[in-house]
Parts: C-alpha cells; structure tokens; sequence
C-alpha cells in the first residue's frame, strides 16, 4: 500500500502542480510543496518578499492546514517557509521544518500502519475535495481584494 499511496500523492502533487519531495530514507511519509498554493500579490500591493509577503503567504499557507484539520483530514502537517517562532526565550528558524532554511512550503502525509486502500482512497478523496475549495476560496478573495483596491483608487 505504501507504492498506492506514493504513487496517489505524487499524481496529487501534479494535479495542483506541485511536486513530490523526494526523502529516500523515509519509506512511510511523503512531502508535497505548496509553492502555487498562494499567489504571490493577489491583492495587487507591491510588498517585499522578505517581509510583508513572507508573513501573508505563510498565513493563507497555515490557513490551508487549518482546512484540512476541520474536515477531518489527519495525518498531514503544513509547514510554511521560513516561519520564525520565539518559545519560553528561545528562537527557532524554520519553525516546524526540519531545516532552517527549506526553500519551500511543503505538506506532509504518512502512510499509517493498519490503513487499508479503502481508508486511504477516502483521504485523498478529501484531500483533493479540501485542495479545491481551497482554491476556490483563494480566487473569490483575491478577485474581491482587487474590486476593492480599484474602487480605492478611483476615489
């Protein structure tokens, strides 16, 4: 099932056009990115990647994850890039990721001991279901972000 379910997840990632992280030592969890899953300056501004954007991008990615928890989508974890978090005096780069600086938001899912093809083919059933309105939802803000910015402009 581990091959079904690899095999799943890449032609997800693919789907979404996204791509599966290779890990060769890890043979039970996958990782896709989440690179398309938020546009850059859908709202129009001019923000600077390091700083503003960085910070909105990592929200809708972190909102996306939120999704997935209420329609009790388990098992998976989103990381956003470069999250920086401060706990009981200590700082952490890269908070969640397993590196201080990965390049991209990913998401990860493991292929659980016990799950049988038809548990699994409800995940991704889920999953893609979640992906989408996730999408959808993206699109309506951004388009409504944009009428707004216009009728500012116009005044």
């Amino acid at each position: 099932l581990v091959t079904i379910f690899r095999n799943k997840f890449h032609a997800l990632a693919v789907k979404f056009d996204e791509r599966l992280l290779d890990c060769p030592r890890n043979t039970i969890s996958f990782g896709i990115t989440l690179d398309k899953l938020v546009h850059d300056n859908e709202d129009g501004e001019d923000d600077d990647i390091n700083g503003k954007m960085m910070k909105k991008r990592n929200i809708q990615i972190t909102k996306f994850g939120s999704m997935l928890f209420t329609r009790c989508i388990s098992g998976t974890r989103v990381v956003p890039t470069g999250e920086i978090k401060s706990i009981s005096g200590h700082t952490f780069q890269g908070f969640g990721s397993s590196t201080e600086q990965y390049p991209h938001s990913y998401m990860t899912a493991a292929c659980a001991v016990g799950m049988g093809e038809e548990e699994m083919n409800e995940f991704f059933n889920r999953l893609e279901k979640c992906w989408r309105e996730y999408v959808v939802k993206r699109e309506k803000e951004g388009r409504k972000n944009k009428q707004l910015k216009e009728m500012e402009t116009e005044e």
